[in-house]
């Protein structure tokens, strides 16, 4: 294949974590094109130049990785520029150094977990949820994380889980990551109460102690001795049922995920040494929460981001950022069955759009796009209605 077919070029960049130069690919400007896009923008069909790549998501490349450390961030200009930002180096440098090699020597940590599984060209499709899941995590260990960024991230994560699969798997998958999510609840909760059994018994050791040594030749503390001893022992019988009681509850989980069909996730290929990719992300999902397991999840996670960004300010501009971002806040909350908060945030963003086009203040390129964007809302709108009417 000859340069000029070669849709993408590579760009050197310092990792600023550990220092390791990588080689990131970019994509070159119109390597490929687009069909249409969803009302959540996601693109509805891609066709590359070469069709080599059309194996490939763009947002495979949307992301940079280090080879080394696994520290990733979105590859734009911002991050192409590091060395040159000042604010950067001066206040986060140190402080995402720290916090991201303190996570990454953790051999049974996420982010070993997931870096060590990146296969971009075997495995596009799982590498490219992948690194948007490491960029959201390294994103949420800085001082100041950007709610508008986690957001984006999760959103396209919801439209790598479109592209590759229909409502019955997200069913399926969802259903497990449900499974998931209590099993971790509880396992974090039956850890936690033999602790507090041994607690129990060490305090029990320093009170029969210390009451043999400091009181010993005064028999008024035999009414206190007793009285602590009365509730020790109301204290042990209650701690030893919750131990038993949790390690039945998770015996009933297991049970639940094997009955329902979830031994394995969903059915798919083997993913390394995992039965499936989605087994892989369950996987994940014990030692982070916010892992998403199907399109619903992702898009949950993007909407509850995107509106702390909205109401908090300060990352949404005024204009039109803040319509678009008041459009995408319904739009994800209808996709995702929220109909009273979708239609609220409709109603919020026809309102400001209409300002702006009647206030003849913009020019004329962000009117006719604030006009096709209320367009689109409307309609979008009116089917939030339908769908709320439907669901009662």
């Amino acid at each position: 294949m000859s340069k000029a077919q070669d849709p993408l070029y590579y760009s050197q960049l310092e990792c600023p974590v550990c220092k390791n130069i990588n080689d990131f690919a970019i994509i070159k400007s119109g390597a490929y094109s687009e069909s249409g896009r969803d009302a959540d923008f996601c693109p509805t069909g891609r066709v590359w130049q070469n069709p080599v790549y059309q194996k490939f998501d763009p947002l495979l490349f949307f992301m940079a990785t280090c080879q080394k450390c696994f520290y990733t961030r979105e590859l734009n200009n911002s991050y192409k520029n590091w060395k040159s930002d000042t604010a950067f180096k001066t206040y986060r440098q140190k402080i995402i150094q720290e916090k991201h090699l303190a996570e990454y020597v953790k051999d049974d940590g996420l982010i070993k977990l997931l870096g060590v599984h990146l296969s971009e060209n075997d495995r596009p499709f799982e590498s490219s949820i992948i690194k948007l899941l490491l960029g959201i995590y390294d994103e949420k260990l800085q001082p100041r994380p950007s709610n508008l960024d986690i957001g984006r991230y999760f959103l396209r994560i919801g439209w790598l889980y479109r592209g590759k699969g229909g409502e019955a798997q997200n069913i399926v998958v969802g259903q497990a990551g449900f499974i998931a999510k209590l099993r971790g609840a509880a396992m974090s909760a039956n850890q936690m109460i033999p602790g507090y059994d041994e607690k129990v018994r060490n305090l029990k050791s320093q009170i029969d102690h210390g009451f043999a040594r400091l009181f010993e030749n005064d028999g008024g503390a035999d009414e206190y001795r007793q009285r602590v001893e009365a509730i020790m022992a109301e204290i042990s019988q209650s701690v030893t049922p919750l131990v038993e009681a949790g390690s039945k509850l998770l015996a009933v989980l297991d049970d639940a995920k094997s009955s329902l069909g979830m031994e394995h996730g969903s059915a798919g290929d083997r993913f390394f040494e995992c039965p499936s990719f989605n087994d892989f992300l369950l996987k994940a999902k014990y030692l982070w929460d916010e892992v998403p397991l199907s399109e619903h999840e992702a898009l949950e996670r993007s909407t509850e981001y995107y509106r702390k960004a909205y109401e908090t300010g300060g990352q949404i501009g005024q204009g039109i950022q803040q319509v678009q971002a008041a459009y995408l806040i319904a739009e994800l909350n209808r996709r995702t069955g929220n109909h009273a908060d979708a239609s609220q945030f409709f109603n919020q963003m026809i309102r400001m759009g209409r300002e702006i086009v009647n206030g003849k203040k913009a020019d004329s390129s962000t009117i006719n796009f604030t006009k096709k964007l209320l367009e689109t809302a409307m309609d979008q709108a009116r089917l939030n209605r339908e769908q709320s009417e439907g669901a009662v």
